[in-house]
């Protein structure tokens, strides 16, 4: 009834599916995925063979056995849910899909790098759909294609002569796993572009598939861009040095090429910097302290605590999240008003993909995600040949140092996938095999271990330590040094002169000839709250006071209106913005030439859920030297 290969070649269609479908589904993805290993295993089982591990697999079997050790020692706390089930160690079947890769014949893997390219398309297309569509393209299609009021609408970007442009992502939930996905798809279609590009015959051949392929990776550019998913641009940028070193390029042509990209490049930045809110805050945020959704450096802080304490076995799969809480605790106790952004921090995943596998495994797992990357970057050393096909794999672990990409089951079964697809390559560990070749036989003592170490493993390693030692000294800023409270702009960006402001020495001085100044200032919490306990309603007034500056007296505010304002506290990112805010009352101070007390009792401005009472300040000068006074502010405001 069947034939000998009847159940490789179920697996070979199953596993072509799974390329072109993984951009339209995770579900899809996972099925068609999981279907392959089931006919690869029958396929085993029909010829009587027990499957080929390659190397990469057994590290990564390795790295997640290493999640259990911790929750296995400490029995008393054991939960197979929390600690297996819905954990991380869930994903380590999906490391099994590099079992194809002893299976596939170079034919079949050949055959396959073409539905990895349609897959590419698809995504594409699905890009430039969601990025002028008015609802989010995934829970759109599932709710019937009709929008359900409530559901989560996409990021507005521009809106140019009445039409409106949104965030692309595709069928994803968000930019960034969108952003992983083109860092898989986007090499092997300009892959397939230049090799046209190279081949001046097929121009002229095919030149409806030649078109219809630069127009394809011309838009998959433009979307890289527009997808503002900024550890995914730097994992491209250091891939390109990658690839040059690969083609072996003179320096000397490239010159003019890297000057001719820069300059377009830094145009670009320039032009969108200027009139696009939502770029300019992804630009901001990157030299912000302090920014309105950057939790980044508490991620670290309490990465880094947990790491100090838990250095040899780990947490355990599952106990991220407490862990990260049980090291919040005192902090909040200690400074109450931090509580706020200790909420809202993201607790799922470490943000660094090395970093959070040794924080769940110990030294075990840093050892296993050594062999890991080697092993990778070993079998890539073995293509020959269109490397710049399988970018996207050193793309995705650089990426890693500022998400989690191989958390993201999205993102992770294609890089999976891909990983299937490289050359087999068996382990040669004989230090004389090729060495003897080009070099005397003693020089082959001195250098055999420098052929397994292959430079695209050099630059991560080298990537890893150095982000690491950045998120280290960023980790050990203080508490007390990140404070609540902070000034914006009426479009909600840092507003560094009104910040300089609070809590100052001196009065601050603003461009002349500046006759208006607006900006809010936040955020006093109107409830007593900490992570063990229900929020309380706050008794004591929120206070704060302009100072008024004797010897500054006619460079001050000739008035000054004061907002008293209401903002929601947890962040619910509806449109891409800050949290919804409301004006409450608004009061006119007199000049009277002495400090000004402002005080708002939370209860006559109450709601049920926790809120931020902030503050909108308006200055108008008459002097031609204006100057901002001083505000003073304090803790949880006072």
């Amino acid at each position: 009834m069947f034939g000998k290969e009847t159940f490789h070649k179920i697996s070979f269609v199953f596993l072509a599916v799974f390329f072109i479908g993984s951009p339209f589904s995770i579900s899809l993805s996972q099925i068609t995925g999981g279907l392959s290993l089931f006919f690869l295993f029958l396929d085993q089982i029909q010829k009587r063979k027990f499957p080929s591990f390659p190397l990469p697999l057994f590290f990564w079997v390795g790295l997640y056995l290493s999640f259990l050790l911790t929750p296995l020692f400490h029995t008393e706390s054991f939960h197979w849910k929390q600690n297996i089930v819905k954990s991380e160690f869930g994903d380590i079947w999906m490391g099994l899909l590099l079992l194809h890769q002893n299976y596939l014949s170079k034919l079949e893997k050949k055959k396959l790098k073409s539905y990895v390219v349609l897959g590419g398309v698809f995504l594409i297309l699905s890009g430039i759909v969601s990025f002028v569509f008015h609802y989010r393209l995934a829970p759109y299609v599932m709710d019937g294609f009709r929008y359900v009021e409530g559901k989560r609408l996409p990021h507005l970007l521009a809106e140019i002569k009445g039409i409106s442009l949104y965030l692309p992502i595709g069928f994803q939930s968000t930019h960034l796993t969108y952003g992983g996905l083109l860092a898989v798809y986007l090499p092997p279609v300009f892959a397939t572009t230049y090799r046209l590009v190279r081949r001046k015959s097929s121009i002229a051949k095919f030149s409806f598939f030649f078109a219809g392929s630069l127009v394809f990776s011309a838009f998959g550019l433009v979307l890289l861009f527009l997808n503002q998913s900024r550890s995914i641009w730097i994992g491209f940028l250091l891939g390109i040095f990658l690839l040059i070193q690969k083609q072996k390029t003179p320096l000397k042509k490239l010159i003019p090429w890297i000057l001719v990209g820069s300059f377009f490049i830094l145009s670009i930045l320039v032009l969108f910097y200027h009139t696009n809110w939502i770029f300019q805050r992804a630009i901001d945020d990157v030299f912000a302290k302090r920014s309105l959704e950057n939790q980044r450096i508490w991620i670290h802080k309490m990465n880094f605590s947990i790491l100090k304490d838990n250095v040899l076995f780990g947490i355990g799969a599952g106990n991220y999240e407490t862990s990260f809480i049980d090291y919040a605790i005192p902090i909040v106790d200690s400074i109450p008003e931090l509580y706020y952004d200790l909420s809202i921090t993201p607790k799922s995943h470490a943000h660094f993909d090395f970093l959070h596998g040794i924080l769940l495994g110990g030294l075990i797992a840093f050892c296993f995600s050594i062999g890991f990357l080697w092993s990778i970057t070993k079998n890539l050393e073995g293509v020959k040949r269109h490397f710049s096909f399988y970018l996207g794999i050193f793309v995705i672990l650089i990426a890693g140092s500022f998400q989690c990409y191989l958390l993201d089951d999205e993102v992770l079964l294609p890089f999976m996938g891909l990983l299937a697809l490289l050359p087999t390559r068996k382990l040669d560990l004989s230090p004389t095999s090729r060495i003897q070749k080009n070099f005397p036989r003693e020089a082959v003592i001195q250098l055999p271990m420098f052929r397994f170490v292959p430079i695209s493993f050099g630059i991560l390693v080298f990537w890893i330590c150095l982000s690491l030692t950045t998120t280290y000294l960023w980790s050990r800023t203080e508490n007390k040094d990140l404070s609540l409270h902070r000034a914006r702009t009426k479009d909600n960006f840092p507003s560094p002169l009104s910040q300089l402001s609070l809590n100052a020495k001196t009065p601050v001085p603003l461009p002349i000839p500046t006759k208006e100044w607006y900006f809010k200032l936040s955020g006093c919490l109107d409830k007593e709250m900490n992570f063990k306990k229900d929020p309380v309603p706050r008794k004591k007034p929120i206070r704060l006071v302009i100072l008024w500056d004797e010897a500054y007296r006619s460079d001050l505010p000739q008035s000054i209106a004061i907002e008293i304002r209401k903002r929601e506290s947890f962040d619910q990112d509806k449109e891409y913005r800050v949290q919804a805010e409301s004006v409450v009352r608004k009061i006119s101070l007199p000049k009277i030439g002495k400090e000004h007390w402002i005080e708002v009792d939370p209860l006559a401005f109450e709601n049920n859920t926790p809120e931020f009472v902030d503050f909108g300040f308006w200055y108008s000068w008459d002097s031609e030297t204006p100057y901002l006074p001083r505000i003073q502010i304090q803790g949880n405001c006072d």
